[in-house]
């Protein structure tokens, strides 16, 4: 057999696809909304930077909340339709995308007929054509349907890849309806409306089958909630509903350390994040099924490490749920409207594919689910045919030199347990379930089959779950044998993006110039964010600022500096985040030739074993000399003076970073001599993060009906040598657990009083709570965690 990616290769030159590399003289475009960390960048606005960019040209953009576009029906905020482009955002907690509000208190950007596979009504579009799709890569930002008003606008999609593939990576994708509550479909853009709703889609508006094979879209630690029906969608469809007609057009997802999580039991919150209605089931309005991750009709999709939650059936028709008595443990099934479970799924394969085999090369497995917690979901995993109902079979016991048939691959995940409180160890998910669980808990379709040979169990001949997590839900597992450990650890997503501080730092100025002169200074330097200002400083005394390039200042020669003396100048270059690297450059002082003796030995300093780290008070040495005697020696930790000897023994201080000084900076030590010369030494040293912590309380307060309101606070602590302005800000992911289920996730801000709270009302005896919060650190401190149980 001729292989596909080759076999194709001619076609692709023919059709000239192959021509549209980006420039090979790629440009790096800033973007700051306020130009108050990237003073320099050329936008405030993302759009006008795509607009002016080239085809594989780079946009970073600075911390900032970007309200993009019109907000008029049918348009998006954000529209690529250049090949090759890199979003690269400062980091999801301090970039937020969005669509601008049309209205005084709501707006839409949807269509009047939502078309998903036209590039229109989404948050962030990237629209290539089916004969040349594009490329973009997305990182470090927040794509938000709220406007930074806190005003929603209706969307279809958050993120719409339509023939284009890339990436998305520690990014956050949410508010892509406009409420989650439980009339949220009489809303426009509410939950359960009719619009798609989607998180993240990557699709196609092929009619006939593309000759580029494969597009691969990465997504990588990002988070993906409050969307309608789909979290993320790998489509290979020409429509929305099956049975899915294939558009021939082969997208395919990589989904790695993520999070995709649909509406949660408690989703009537208070504006405070309080849970007003710690609500289960809805069993009134339409009928609708959430799927976490759904791929279909020819596309395919691997999972791998995420965590995919809170999928479930609601609205009249909803299955009702078996009931467990929390005291005796004993179950009162229900049947009621079972036939309904399958429309949530936490994974929905629908006509994908999933394996390829030939007898040259044996199978190759396109599709599976791997090392991921699959919880609270109505059916945890299905494959479909793509007339949507259809179960597809293969064959668990095909070796590698087989062909499975149409088997997906679910190995080594958590499934959640059904009872908690009874089961001790992690039960298989029930294969096509005909008794509705207490809780929704991840079925899967399929008939039981036993693997043969030695350690083979029970599985399911759709999906092959076996071997599965299968310990109590805290145990880890053994490296050798990770089906005997329970809930995989939860990954954070998105995580903070790397910014490396300044590099390439350079001082420049004349070699020599007469007293009383006046010269310039110029610095140079780059970031991979942004530069926010140039620190220019002659020996200890600073000379002034300069935020925009060129980075110039003019520097006087004192009028009475003495002959041969020289000056040692530094430029401080400070990035968007406060990260500093300095250069240094010395200038003589030259004076009309006279009989004047010699002068003394300039000055000189040099660090003793100089340090690296600075991750508390530390002694820092250094050597100094100078032929006319010492006058003073001073120390620099970036731009602030952290320590200053008048008098002798000129060898050493102490020093002590502070939340300030988080980061890359420049380490100086600045001698002075008895005639006014100044030398000095620089190295490069970092402060590394400062440890947070996470206390939590738990206040219980009763309300009618037999009920207690729990409120949950936490307090975010760190040393005394972190402000508040400096610690009291970043994310707190927390969860809350009831009786072992969750019935709160959510992404909350740490306030300016470094705290954060959050309620759930319940029962006010008989029940099991814990509590997680996780707080993600920010720029100054590490990241902390904290767990706690109450009733």
């Amino acid at each position: 057999m001729v292989s596909l990616k080759y076999a194709f290769l001619p076609a692709l030159v023919g059709a000239g696809v192959l021509c549209l590399a980006p420039s090979a003289y790629a440009a790096t475009l800033t973007v700051d909304d306020d130009k108050a960390d990237c003073p320099a960048a050329a936008f405030t606005s993302v759009q006008a930077a795509v607009d002016a960019a080239a085809p594989g040209d780079t946009i970073v953009i600075c911390q900032g909340k970007y309200a993009e576009g019109s907000g008029a029906p049918g348009t998006n905020a954000v529209t690529i339709t250049k090949d090759g482009l890199t979003l690269k955002g400062a980091g999801a907690g301090v970039v937020t995308i969005s669509p601008k509000s049309s209205g005084v208190n709501f707006g839409s950007i949807l269509e009047p007929t939502p078309d998903l596979r036209n590039g229109i009504g989404d948050i962030i579009a990237i629209v290539g054509t089916p004969t040349q799709p594009l490329k973009a890569d997305i990182s470090g930002v927040t794509v938000s349907g709220y406007d930074p008003a806190g005003r929603p606008v209706a969307v279809e999609a958050g993120i719409a890849f339509v023939d284009a593939k890339g990436s998305v990576k520690r990014s956050h994708v949410t508010n892509v309806v406009t409420s989650e509550g439980d009339n949220a479909y009489t809303l426009p853009g509410g939950y359960r409306g009719t619009q798609p709703g989607i998180g993240i889609v990557q699709t196609s508006r092929a009619l006939l089958a593309p000759v580029d094979g494969s597009r691969r879209l990465e997504i990588d630690r990002t988070r993906v909630d409050k969307y309608n029906r789909v979290g993320i969608l790998i489509d290979g469809a020409q429509n929305d509903f099956a049975p899915f007609a294939s558009s021939g057009a082969v997208n395919w997802g990589v989904i790695t350390a993520s999070q995709v999580i649909g509406r949660t039991q408690c989703s009537n919150y208070a504006g405070t994040g309080t849970c007003v209605t710690a609500a289960g089931q809805i069993t009134t309005g339409p009928l609708f099924g959430q799927d976490g991750v759904r791929v279909t009709a020819g596309a395919y999709a691997s999972v791998d490490s995420s965590l995919i939650t809170q999928n479930m059936v609601n609205g009249t028709g909803a299955p009702l749920r078996s009931t467990t008595n929390a005291q005796t443990g004993a179950t009162t099934p229900s049947s009621v409207n079972n036939e309904n479970l399958v429309l949530a799924a936490g994974l929905r394969y629908a006509g994908a594919r999933l394996t390829q085999y030939s007898l040259a090369t044996g199978a190759v497995i396109d599709s599976k689910i791997s090392n991921s917690n699959i919880v609270d979901n109505s059916y945890g995993a299905l494959n479909l045919a793509a007339d949507g109902t259809t179960t597809r079979t293969g064959n668990p016991n095909a070796t590698q030199q087989s062909d499975p048939g149409q088997l997906l691959k679910a190995e080594y995940n958590w499934w959640g347990v059904r009872n908690v409180g009874t089961d001790a160890v992690t039960p298989p998910p029930q294969i096509n379930p005909t008794v509705n669980p207490p809780v929704p808990e991840n079925g899967v379709n399929g008939t039981a089959f036993q693997e043969s040979g030695v350690g083979g169990g029970s599985t399911s001949n759709s999906v092959d779950f076996f071997p599965y997590r299968s310990g109590p839900q805290s145990a880890t597992g053994l490296p050798s044998k990770p089906e005997t450990g329970g809930a995989w650890p939860i990954l954070t997503a998105p995580i903070p993006v790397l910014d490396n501080g300044p590099v390439n730092v350079t001082l420049s100025a004349p070699a020599s110039a007469d007293r009383g002169s006046t010269i310039t200074l110029t610095a140079n330097g780059s970031d991979d964010f942004g530069i926010k200002r140039v620190r220019f400083a002659d020996g200890a005394t600073t000379l002034g600022l300069a935020t925009l390039p060129p980075y110039t200042l003019s520097a006087t020669i004192p009028a009475d500096a003495a002959c041969g003396s020289t000056r040692a100048y530094t430029g401080v270059v400070m990035d968007s985040i406060g990260q500093t690297a300095s250069a240094s450059t010395t200038v003589t002082v030259t004076c009309p030739v006279t009989t004047n003796p010699p002068a003394p030995a300039a000055p000189t300093v040099a660090f003793n074993a100089a340090p690296t780290t600075l991750s508390g008070k530390t002694s820092v040495r250094f050597t100094p000399t100078a032929g006319a005697g010492i006058r003073s020696v001073q120390l620099f930790l970036g731009a602030r003076s952290v320590c200053t000897l008048n008098g002798a023994p000129f060898d050493a201080c102490e020093v002590t970073p502070s939340g300030a000084d988080v980061g890359t900076q420049a380490l100086r030590v600045v001698v002075t001599d008895q005639l006014g010369s100044t030398a000095q030494a620089t190295t490069t040293v970092t402060v590394p993060k400062f440890k947070a912590s996470v206390t939590l309380k738990v206040a219980k307060k009763n309300v009618k009906g037999n009920k207690a309101r729990r409120t949950i606070s936490g307090t975010i602590k760190f040393p005394a040598n972190v402000t508040k302005a400096q610690g009291c800000s970043g994310k707190v992911t927390v969860q809350i657990k009831r009786n072992g289920r969750s019935v709160l996730n959510q992404v909350v801000s740490v306030s300016k009083s470094c705290t954060f709270s959050r309620s759930v009302t319940a029962a006010r005896n008989g029940q099991t709570f814990s509590v997680s919060a996780k707080y993600a650190g920010n720029s100054v401190l590490t990241t902390a965690s904290s767990t706690r149980r109450f009733s």
